[in-house]
This record gives structure tokens, C-alpha cells and sequence, in this order.
């Protein structure tokens, strides 16, 4: 048998890498070359170099061997086996070709042949097992091994999953197919192995010999008949390049300078050197290739060593030195917001981007942004002098023919009434920015779509939209090249300083109306009361914006004046020097009350509108930034509407007026203060009854009014266009006598100046009544009712307030056992009880007072209604 073997296994006795296993078990053991392991105590090498099974018991043995591979495909097992018994359901021995565990007696996932089983019709069979499930794919002859027998089989698969089963029933190699069937379940494969399932008196007679497994042949190598070609031409400098051939290349034609040229005034190269790895040249030139321009290598006549010589081929190389970037190298010139209606041009949006530099640029990853979406460009160059189109990467072909395209992805949905757009580097540094909107346009009709707007000056870096207009082309715009507006327009107007903000107690933030220049050296900033600066910086690249830093904090409830000199735009014009000055102040937390309401207007005359005046009664500079005003319904704030999102300061003493259209108010009352009216959405207002509160940043109500027609003086016949005045600031808010109706002489609204019924505030000694004033008459403005103020050492006295004629007859009770607070006041009108005017004379006011211990006081005060 071992000649046999030696005739069959050239390999030898090794386990073989790459999935190969073999052993005749020629040197005497199974634990080395290759290792095998399992019940190694009941198996042993015969003295005929035969794996015998040698156990004293019934049981199951088995032993295995690595057998790693990651296909099956086109594999060959070959194993000689012996079973010198009848084979029975209980005296079976199994050879594992494929599995993926060690211990053969667990359930696996593999392939192997069974010899032996029940009844007497014994066959070969080749089964799967997944688990512990055994699936038949083919089986052998029947009865071919019914009887004690000596076999050896051959086993194929090829790539379709097709097994061959293939015996010889002498034991030689006369291979005869015996069965076949497909199964492609499992290509790979950890371990191969036997198994042998026995009664006691068969524990002794398996035997296996030659298990050989081969891989399959690698196929031969092709003839080389292709000859080489250029994979990859590499800029190593501004005058060499490097050629990567697709293979190994003849030394004596890859190194003929006239096999190489390269066009743009170069020709053929100075040296040409064949590098080590046999395939790479590397060419040097006399003249240096132009910076961002594209070059031509034409090369021919290589060949490879197998003698194939090349097809005259060319290839594009591009010599790109990066340079960084400047402010406003790059600029954008022109925008399409707004490409409906159509007039020629494609109805997509765009902008344009110009090359003012000497240098060309690489534009992979800069970024084209409107602060909601960002644009990333690929790798792009952009010459001195060129015009490209850049839009969204599914509009690109609309814009083919227009000239140079950037398409790219996330283009910003541009606004059509007005966006910021940032130009930035990879860095983030920004190259350019514009901030359009419709007035950039010059033209309201060009400005409703179809038009782009374009850039006029080319050179003017520093100004905005006034260097900007609605394009003058036919088609609508000049996408790609020279815009149609092409003119010089120096910026010749000097800047203007148009807000200042506070940033904290000891900084603030200037912003101007244009671009100022950068070297602030020679610029004055002047603050009275003097505070020194520590700090004067801009904000970012578009110099429009600088933060002042202060060496001390501000102090609370003083008014800064602040002033600049000497200072310039980019242009080199001064700044205005009306335009060069602002006040500021720190501003302080609300309390309830610092800020009241004082007059309300909530029945507007025909097309006119609502309004809410409040007072700053504090000391205190306040900002109104994300107040509120709104409605209270059950001691809840509801309804709430923003009164402003930015900074704004409400200096103490002064009024401001909430309108919907300040327009309008202005209109129907000429007399309101302009500089306090703010636009303002007011919630609802109902002409009978309604409330109106005041709201601060930190959701706390700094004040509210509760209000009724029925607060209107009794005389007023009509309240539509009539506002509601406060009489006191320290009196309560929702105090019904506090409130009277606007007069007569004040157009009956006083919307950002003083109520035409306010009143001094009058100050007297405890335990006293007062009339203010004692004379009054319907037809004095500011006197047309008297205002009874009492004041006594404590609150909670309970009183009777009435109104007497000289006869002593009551006319009008203005208080019928009500609580009263430790001051306060009440108001007469003039009117009866039943709605009428008094007529003119003398009247008595009567107030009683009384106290929880029975104390009573009666005032008796003089009162006259004059003409």
C-alpha cells in the first residue's frame, strides 16, 4: 500500500499551506506533520503505516487536522479506507471532507462520506450536515460495501457546487465515478477528519491510509502581447514629471528624449531616467511649465521587455504651485436670485466668481455659503482673469454653454429678496462676502425676477450696493463672462457709524454702514465720562463691524457720549461727522412697575389703530429686548406678542408708544411724538372691555391695566378715536378713578407726550382731605375735573364719599363703604348719579372715614364747577 501512496502523494508526508493536507503515516504517528487530535488514545500507527482504530470498549473516536481554506472549488480529497467488518446502523465509520469544529462528535457545518449503515443494501454516501441534520447529495452503489471491505475513494468539486464520488472497490486507483449530485451550502472549510461510531467487537478494525487533499492549480501566466501604456503622469517640479508605464518597460527606448514631448513651448525633455522599479521615467525640462495651466505629454516608440511597443499616446499634466489667498482675490460679480419670470437665461440660480488676482487658485474645498446651507468645491482652477459659473450640480448643463461651470452640491437656495453670501478658503478664512438685497437692483421692475445683479467696478473692493445694478444684457445676465455693466466707480463718500451696542459693562460694538480700513493707528475714539480703552478690534474680514474693549466697568444710570474722528472707509474717506457720534448706557433688570402703562387706545377711529403708551418712571436705562406685550385672562399672560429682538433702551422719564402702523397713527393724530412711536404687533384690543400687559425678557409682568369703556368720562358720547390717559404714575394701575379720557384741546389722544390729564403729584400731612383743584369747569383743559386726595396714618379705614349741592341734597356718591389704602384719591367729573352735568355752583364734597374701633371723621371740602 505504500508504494501505492508513493505513486499517488508527491507532496510527501506535510501538511501543504493554502489549504493542502496529506499523510501516509509513514513516520510511525499522527501527532506531527500534519497534527492530529481528538481521541488520540484509542487511535495508533499499525506496524503496516495504517491509522487503526485501537480501543477495548464500544464508543465513538475520532481525530482531525486543519484544513483551512476559504473555497471549495475545484478541491480534490483522496483517502484509502478499511472496515474488516459488515458495516451495521451501529459500526459505521464516516470521513469528515469539510467541517468548521474540531470535535467531529458536535454538531457542525460540513460535508462527509459514510460507509456503512442499517439493513444489509450498504453504500457509499457523501451527506451535509448542518448542525445535527444530515442531508444525502449522492450515494454509491448498492451493497458495494455490504461486507467487510478495503476501498479507496476520490471526491471532486468543482465551481458550480458539482460532487463526484469516485471508488475504486480493490482498494487501488482505478477510480470509477460511483455517484454525484450538487450542494453549495458551505464553500470553506476549518478541519477535515475521521469518525468512527463501533460495538466492543468491532473496536479495533478501522483503518485509514493516503489521505491526500489537493488544491487546485493556479493556470498557467498569458503571453505577454500587450504592450505598455501610460497609467499615470505625475508633476514632481516646475520643470519635471514623472510617467508611471502600466508595466516593466525596455531601458533603451523609455529613456530616448525624442520618444517625449510636451507642448506650450517645452518640446522634448533635457534627460530622461528609467527609475529602479523598472517602469517609471522621470522627465526634466530646460523651461519652466506655466503656474495652473494645463500641458500635453505626447510619448511613443516604449516598448516592454517582451518586446510590444506602445501605441503613440498623449496625456494632460498640470504644474500647480499654491499660493495663499488674499482678501478679495477671488470676487463674486454676479447673482441670479430670481430667475422667474424668464427672460433668456436658464431658470436656475447662479452666482459668478472672477479671478482679480495674478495667480491661479485651486478651489478644492473652499466653501460657498448663505449661512443656512454651505457649498464644498471639488478641485478646481481658477486662472487670473477668468469668469466661472457656480451652481447647483443639477443645473450644470443649463449653464454649458454659457462658459466655465462649478457645479456643486448644497448650492444655497439664494433669496430673492436679499441673502448674505460667505466666499471662504478651506480654512475659513473669508476671500469674499456680499449682503444683497432688492435695492441693489436701482430698478423696481428688473428687481421682480428674470434680471441678475452684477458688479460694476471691478477694482472697488471697498463699497456694496451702491457698486452693484440690475445687469443691461438681453438674455437677463452675463453668466461666465464680463458683466454688461463694466465701468469705473470709485467710492468717493465718506462712512457712517450706524449703531453702537453694548456687548457687556465694559465693551461695546460699532457697526458702519461700509467697509472701513483696517489700520485703526491714526483713528480717535473719544467716550465722555471719560473711560479709557484697552481694545479696538473688527469683527471679522468685511470690516464692518469692530468691538471696544473698556479698561473699566460703566456705572449704572449714566449716559455715555461717544465719538470717532480721523477714521476712513477702505476708500480713504473720512467719516461723516454727522454720522460719527452715539449714545449708550448700561442698562438695569426691570422691577414691577419701573415701566407703566399709560394711555391706551383700543377704539381707534375708522382705519385707524390701536395703541399702548408706557413710562419709564424709574431711574433706570431699560432694554426692551424680548419683551413682550399681551392679554391677561385669569391671572394668566396670554396671546403674547414680540416687541422687538434687538436692543432697544428705554432711558428713564421718557414715553414710547406700541403701534401696528405708526404711519397711520401719525396721520390721524399729527401731534404724536414721532421719535417714540415703535412698530409693534399689539395683541387684541376689544372696543367694550379688555386688558393689556407689559411682559419682560425674564417672563416676569412688569405691569397690566384692566380696562372698560365705562373709564371714559360720562360726557363723552362717543369714545371711537378717544384714548385712555393715567392721571398719577404712583397712583394704581388698574385704580378706575386713575384714568380719564383724553381731552378735547389734546385731540383727544396724547400718544408720546405728557396725558393731557396729568396731574402734579401732590403731597400732604396724614389725616387730611384734599380737592385738586377746588375749581374746575368742563371747558379748562387739564381742569375739567377735581381730583379729592386723602391721606391718613393707616390703611383699612372703610368710607362714604358723597357729593352735596349748596342745599344739601346728594347729587353723586362716589363711594358707598369702600376700603380705602393708606392714600390715594378719587375723581369728580362733574356729573350727577344719573348721568347728567352738574350746573355751575358750589357743591360739597362729604367724606366720612371710620375705623375698625368705632372712630368717625367727617371732611367736609368745598367744591365748584365753573364756566
Amino acid at each position: 500500500m505504500k508504494k501505492i501512496n508513493a505513486i499517488i502523494l508527491l507532496i510527501g508526508l506535510t501538511t501543504v499551506c493554502f489549504g493542502q493536507v496529506s499523510d501516509d503515516f509513514s513516520d510511525g504517528g499522527f501527532t506531527n506533520n500534519p497534527i492530529w487530535s481528538g481521541s488520540t488514545s484509542q487511535f495508533i500507527v499499525n506496524a503496516g503505516k495504517q491509522l487503526q482504530l485501537s480501543n477495548t470498549v464500544a464508543g465513538q473516536s475520532y481525530l482531525s487536522t486543519p484544513f483551512s481554506s476559504n473555497s471549495l472549488d475545484d478541491y480534490e480529497w483522496q483517502v484509502y479506507v478499511k472496515q474488516s467488518f459488515s458495516p451495521s446502523g451501529t459500526n459505521y465509520g464516516r470521513i469528515y471532507l469539510v467541517s468548521d469544529q474540531s470535535d467531529l462528535t458536535l454538531p457542525l457545518h460540513g460535508y462527509y462520506i459514510q460507509f456503512g449503515e442499517a439493513l444489509s443494501n450498504d453504500a457509499i454516501e457523501l451527506f451535509r450536515q448542518n448542525g445535527t441534520a444530515s442531508t444525502s447529495i449522492c450515494r454509491g452503489k448498492p451493497a458495494g460495501i455490504a461486507a467487510s471491505f478495503t476501498v479507496r475513494v476520490k471526491v471532486t468539486r468543482d465551481t458550480s457546487g458539482l460532487w463526484k464520488l469516485y471508488v475504486d472497490y480493490a482498494g487501488g486507483t482505478n477510480f470509477v465515478l460511483d455517484a454525484s449530485g450538487t450542494d453549495v451550502m458551505f464553500n470553506s472549510s476549518s478541519f477535515f477528519g475521521v469518525d468512527c461510531t463501533y460495538t466492543v467487537t468491532n473496536a479495533s478494525k478501522f483503518f485509514y491510509d493516503d489521505i491526500s487533499i489537493v488544491a487546485p492549480s493556479p493556470p498557467p501566466p498569458p503571453v505577454d502581447a500587450t504592450p505598455p501604456t501610460v497609467s499615470k503622469v505625475l508633476t514632481i517640479s516646475n520643470n519635471s514629471i514623472s510617467i508611471e508605464f502600466s508595466e516593466a518597460v525596455d531601458a533603451t527606448s523609455a529613456q530616448i528624449v525624442s520618444n517625449f514631448s510636451v507642448n506650450n513651448s517645452n518640446g522634448n525633455p533635457q534627460s530622461v531616467v528609467l527609475q529602479p522599479d523598472g517602469k517609471t521615467v522621470v522627465l526634466a525640462f530646460t523651461n519652466n511649465f506655466p503656474n495652473g495651466v494645463q500641458n500635453q505629454l505626447s510619448l511613443s516608440s516604449v516598448s516592454d521587455l517582451a518586446g510590444n511597443v506602445m501605441i503613440a499616446a498623449s496625456s494632460p499634466f498640470m504644474f500647480f504651485q499654491s499660493i495663499p489667498a488674499n482678501f478679495k482675490d477671488i470676487i463674486l460679480t454676479e447673482i441670479f436670485s430670481d430667475p422667474s419670470p424668464q427672460i433668456n437665461l436658464p431658470t436656475q440660480e447662479y452666482v459668478e466668481i472672477y479671478n482679480r488676482s495674478s495667480n491661479p487658485f485651486d478651489l478644492a474645498g473652499w466653501k460657498l455659503s448663505d449661512g443656512t446651507s454651505t457649498a464644498t468645491f471639488d478641485s478646481k482652477i481658477i486662472l487670473p482673469n477668468q469668469y466661472w459659473i457656480v451652481c447647483a450640480s443639477s443645473n450644470a448643463t443649463f449653464f454649458s454653454g454659457y462658459g466655465n461651470v462649478i457645479e456643486v452640491t448644497r448650492f444655497p437656495s439664494l433669496n430673492n429678496s436679499g441673502d448674505k453670501l460667505t466666499f471662504c478658503e478651506p480654512s475659513n478664512k473669508t476671500i469674499d462676502s456680499v449682503n444683497y438685497d432688492l435695492s441693489w437692483y436701482h430698478d423696481t421692475d428688473k428687481q421682480d425676477g428674470g434680471w441678475s445683479i452684477e458688479i460694476i467696478d471691478l477694482n472697488n473692493s471697498c463699497s456694496e450696493g451702491e457698486n452693484w445694478i440690475a445687469s443691461e444684457n438681453p438674455s437677463g445676465g452675463t453668466p461666465g463672462k464680463q458683466n454688461s455693466v463694466n465701468a469705473n466707480k470709485p467710492d468717493l463718500t465718506g462712512p457712517q457709524l450706524l449703531s453702537l451696542t453694548l456687548q457687556s459693562s465694559t465693551g461695546f460694538k460699532l457697526t458702519f454702514n461700509e467697509k472701513m480700513e483696517k489700520d485703526l493707528s491714526a483713528a480717535g475714539f473719544e467716550i465722555t465720562p471719560p473711560i479709557s480703552l484697552t481694545n479696538k478690534s473688527f469683527v471679522n474680514f468685511a470690516l464692518k463691524e469692530m468691538v471696544i474693549d473698556l479698561a473699566q466697568p460703566m456705572e449704572l444710570r449714566t449716559l455715555y457720549n461717544f465719538s470717532i474722528s480721523n477714521f476712513h472707509d477702505c476708500s480713504g474717506n473720512i467719516i461723516q461727522p454727522d454720522f460719527s457720534r452715539a449714545s449708550f448706557m448700561l442698562p438695569e433688570a426691570a422691577d414691577s412697575l419701573d415701566v407703566i402703562v399709560n394711555e391706551i387706545l383700543f377704539n381707534p377711529k375708522t382705519g385707524g389703530v390701536d395703541y399702548v403708551e408706557v413710562y419709564n418712571q424709574s431711574p433706570k436705562y431699560i432694554n426692551l429686548k424680548n419683551w413682550t406685550l399681551g392679554n391677561i385672562e385669569e391671572e394668566e399672560f396670554i396671546n403674547p406678542k414680540l416687541i422687538t429682538v434687538n436692543d432697544f433702551i428705554l432711558p428713564p422719564s421718557c414715553y414710547l408708544v406700541f403701534t401696528s402702523d405708526p404711519t397711520i397713527l401719525s396721520q390721524q393724530y399729527p401731534q404724536a411724538i414721532q421719535n417714540v412711536l415703535f412698530k409693534a404687533a399689539t395683541p387684541s384690543l376689544p372696543d367694550n372691555e379688555g386688558t393689556i400687559a407689559l411682559m419682560n425678557d425674564g417672563n416676569k409682568i412688569i405691569d397690566y391695566f384692566s380696562y372698560t369703556e365705562k373709564m371714559h368720562s360720562p360726557f363723552v358720547k362717543d369714545n371711537e378715536g378717544v384714548s385712555l390717559e393715567r392721571i398719577s404714575f404712583s397712583e394704581s394701575t388698574n385704580d378706575a378713578n386713575n384714568w380719564k379720557s383724553a381731552n378735547t384741546t389734546a385731540s383727544y389722544a396724547t400718544p408720546g407726550f405728557i396725558n393731557s390729564n396729568s396731574r402734579p403729584e401732590s403731597f400732604s400731612n396724614e389725616n387730611v382731605v384734599t380737592l385738586d383743584p377746588e375749581i374746575f369747569s368742563p371747558s379748562i383743559p387739564g381742569k375739567d375735573f377735581s381730583r379729592i386726595n386723602y391721606k391718613f396714618d393707616q390703611s383699612g379705614n372703610v368710607a362714604n364719599i358723597k357729593i352735596l349741592d349748596a342745599e344739601g341734597r346728594l347729587i353723586k356718591t362716589l363711594a358707598n363703604n369702600e376700603t380705602l389704602a393708606y392714600e390715594g384719591f378719587y375723581r369728580w367729573d362733574g356729573d350727577r348719579d344719573d348721568g347728567s352735568r352738574a350746573r355751575l355752583g358750589y357743591y360739597i364734597v362729604w367724606f366720612e372715614v371710620f375705623d375698625d374701633r368705632g372712630s368717625i371723621n367727617v371732611y367736609r371740602k368745598r367744591a365748584v364747577i365753573g364756566k
